[in-house]
């Protein structure tokens, strides 16, 4: 397998780990629609591997931008499920 394959399949997997669905506002995307967001931004840190990469909608994942995740999801939704996802994954 090659380099950008395997990063393709490891993209995929991560996105079909959570159905196919924005962990931020929970709508459901085909995967070609789902981009990944680092869950602790890069400017901050944040690596690119599984546990610091969620699926995101696109609005979502511009929205959110560099922000911690967790204060930018209670303001924009409010406290909802979803974050107990989020904890479980980047755990």
């Amino acid at each position: 397998m090659t380099s950008p394959e395997a990063k393709r399949l490891w993209r995929r997997a991560i996105k079909e780990h959570f159905n196919c669905q924005c962990v931020y506002c929970g709508n459901h995307y085909e995967l070609h629609e789902l981009t990944l967001d680092h869950v602790r931004p890069r400017c901050f840190g944040g690596e690119d591997l599984t546990s610091n990469l969620v699926p995101s909608c696109w609005n979502c994942n511009q929205a959110k931008g560099s922000q911690n995740w967790l204060s930018w999801m209670r303001r924009t939704f409010g406290i909802t499920h979803r974050e107990g996802l989020i904890l479980q994954h980047i755990q």
